[in-house]
This record gives C-alpha cells, structure tokens and sequence, in this order.
C-alpha cells in the first residue's frame, strides 16, 4: 500500500464533529477583531471540502472564545482534537501572516485541545510550507 492508504482512515464522524470546527472558526478568525476577505474565503472552501461540513450551515450562534475554549477542552476523540487544532493553524496562517492575537489564541486552542508539542510543530512546518511561510 500507498503513504495516503497507510495513513489516512475513512473514520466514521459524528454529528457534534461539524460544531466543534465551527467553532474553531468563529474563535480564530475573529480573535483579531476582524474576519478578513481571506479568512472568509478559505472558511468558504473548507466548508466545501472537509466532510463533517460540506452538508452544514457556515452561520454559527455567537459565543465567547473562553466559551469556546471550555467546550473544545471536553472533546475526547483525539482524531478531531487534532483536526480542530490543524484547521485553526490553517486559518491563521492563510491570512497575511499569523497576528499576535491568532498567535497567543493558537497557544490556548492547543493547550485546550491537548495537542502536544510534537504534533503542534509539524502542522505550523507543514502548513508554512503550504503558504509559502518559514516556520523559523
């Protein structure tokens, strides 16, 4: 078999996975005050292409970050932890450039989400590469 094959699982997702990154990205494309055109246009796509989505509303109810934070932190499936935590990175970084306050909320969203630093590093190297950033 193939890497992707290998590595990758046709997992079977449940109804509260689609809340979960919803609200991963109310939380880290708004933490700056402001949800730019690219923040929206990669959250468009996102809702197109990853499949808990792709048959969701994009609208999400208002609630605070630190709301947000408390509900990621009860998420057990480490799957999704790690999804919430990769699509958060991705947000942020496909802007122009991570901001302080993405920045400092990345740091909290992972401390919540408890992903450790090995796996953190690999998803701002590989998605630094995606969009052209060092991750130096």
């Amino acid at each position: 078999m193939g890497i992707l094959t290998d590595h990758t699982a046709l997992e079977v997702t449940s109804q509260g996975d689609a809340g979960a990154l919803r609200d991963v990205f109310s939380a880290i494309g708004s933490v700056d005050g402001s949800v730019d055109a690219q923040e929206r246009t990669v959250i468009e796509a996102m809702f197109h292409t990853v499949p808990q989505l792709r048959d969701e509303q994009a609208s999400v109810p208002p609630r605070s970050r630190n709301q947000i934070l408390t509900e990621l932190g009860k998420l057990t499936n480490e799957r999704l932890r790690r999804q919430c935590f990769v699509l958060a990175v991705e947000l942020a970084i496909a802007s122009d450039g991570v901001n302080q306050a993405e920045d400092q909320y990345l740091e909290a969203l992972k401390k919540a989400l408890r992903i450790d630093d090995a796996f953190a590093l690999m998803v701002v190297q590989v998605l630094a590469c995606k969009y052209a950033r060092s991750a130096d």
